[in-house]
């Protein structure tokens, strides 16, 4: 399932961190140009500060050049190949990283200082150069004093730069880092909180029953929802008639149905009773037999169409005990006819929160399909007890049962088993489906536990509280 708000969240965090890291590779890039740049100047400086004081010096001195460079000449000092990098109590420790030297014409050292393997030998070729000595790559730069004849050179190792790249590149990193975790936490908020009014609509439309088509509350729907709102509410408003009209129109053709099957039933009993004939009274009896299957029929898809509508949802709570003598009441004349014994174990004083008449149809019809299908002299047995927090109902009978290949086929429509000799429309348990999932229960087909000889067990489970 896709998630709009796990999609933002991540891509924004991506793009956040990669356009972060972007920037912190081009700083570093930059601020090690920009380093490159100011040490490379640093050392032209260097080298050129060097032969003017050297010379300024030697000028004030007043005496034989040869004399002074004698004078001036210093022993080279070599670089341990190992320095640390601990300063001198007034030094710095990247002093040891540094070299500076000075050459006449025929390559002799006047002053300086170098390292092993840098600036050991004149340099004859003026500007920037890359050395290796000590085990380390060192940036040079060479001048040639062409007035006095003297090279000079000076020397810097590229960890120099290298320390100081990554000291300036971590510290400016650190904000744009916090920044990020900071962004990280932030994000999913916005993003919920941008959400939550889709969410509150999200919520309404799902809590909502299959009949309640009032509008939608958006107003406080954001802009770029609104116009779904609206969408909604319209088809809800078109909805709502359509299934009004529907309502209307059931409801008038079951009444004009149950009309004229009514009163053909009327003058098919008085055809059997005005008439010794055998064979008008069979046909009698079997229009008498139509017009009752035809009117079972019309009720059920009256049933089904008020079921499908949402009708009846009240939830009150309903005394067993009452509605057990109601069933028997009403089952009485098909319970006499068939020569049905019929037994009742209801507890006394026991009730349930639910819809009445839901439950009452639902009842109705199974043990409807019960009677009808137990064989004549048969027995038919309905149990309730509450066990767990919920109302186990049983309704068993002495039937011949339905086969375990076929007990799902038979809560679809119109569906009936082969080589049955009872008449029936196939919408029964199709119904008792419908009521027990309104009812928020489940309902399954077992081989009889009660104490009858065989047949078919209906168990019904439904919530006490409805």
């Amino acid at each position: 399932m896709i998630s709009i708000r796990r999609y933002l969240r991540r891509v924004l965090l991506i793009s956040v961190t990669l356009i972060t890291s972007i920037a912190a590779l081009w700083s570093y890039h930059d601020t090690r140009d920009q380093i490159n740049e100011l040490f490379d100047a640093e050392l032209a400086q260097t080298t050129r500060t060097m032969v003017a004081l050297y010379f300024e010096y030697r000028g004030d001195q007043g005496r034989d050049p040869e004399q002074m460079i004698r004078d001036l000449q210093i022993e080279p000092v070599m670089v341990p190949d190992n320095p640390t990098d601990a300063p001198t109590p007034l030094g710095h420790p990247y002093e040891k990283k540094l070299g500076f030297q000075i050459w006449d014409d025929n390559g002799h050292a006047l002053l300086g200082m170098r390292t092993p393997g840098v600036l050991e030998t004149m340099i004859p070729a003026p500007g920037y150069a890359q050395a290796e000595g000590g085990g380390h790559d060192w940036r040079t730069f060479t001048l040639y004093d062409e007035v006095h004849g003297v090279w000079a050179s000076a020397a810097q190792r590229d960890d120099v730069r290298d320390e100081l790249t990554w000291q300036i590149a971590l510290r400016n990193l650190m904000p744009p880092v916090i920044g990020v975790l900071l962004i990280a936490l932030v994000i999913p908020f916005v993003v919920a909180r941008g959400f939550s009014p889709l969410l509150r609509i999200s919520r309404q439309i799902t809590a909502r029953r299959p009949s309640y088509l009032e509008p939608i509350d958006g107003s406080q729907a954001p802009d770029e929802i609104r116009g779904m709102v609206v969408a909604l509410n319209g088809l809800f408003g078109r909805l709502a008639e359509t299934l009004e009209k529907e309502r209307r129109f059931t409801a008038n053709a079951a009444h004009e149905l149950r009309t004229p099957l009514a009163a053909i039933k009327v003058h098919a009993q008085n055809l059997l009773g005005d008439t010794t004939e055998a064979r008008s009274q069979r046909g009698a009896r079997s229009i008498i037999d139509g017009v009752d299957r035809m009117t079972r029929v019309v009720e059920q898809l009256l049933t089904l169409s008020r079921l499908e509508s949402g009708e009846g949802r009240n939830r009150q709570t309903v005394d067993l005990t009452r509605l057990g003598r109601e069933l028997l009441r009403d089952m009485q004349p098909l319970v006499d006819r068939r020569d049905i014994r019929f037994t009742q174990q209801i507890p006394a004083a026991s009730s349930i929160l639910s819809d009445e008449n839901g439950l009452y149809v639902l009842l109705r019809n199974l043990l409807d399909n019960a009677l009808r299908y137990t064989p004549e002299g048969g027995e038919v047995c309905l149990q309730m007890s509450s066990v767990e927090g919920r109302l186990q109902i049983e309704i068993a009978d002495s039937g011949p049962g339905i086969p375990v290949a076929e007990r799902e086929r038979v809560f679809e429509r119109f569906v009936r088993l082969a080589g049955q000799r009872t008449s029936g429309s196939g919408l029964g348990l199709s119904i008792v489906q419908e009521l027990v999932e309104r009812l928020g229960g489940d309902i399954r087909l077992e081989e009889t536990s009660l104490p009858v000889a065989s047949g078919l067990s209906v168990h019904v489970k439904l919530p006490l509280t409805g």
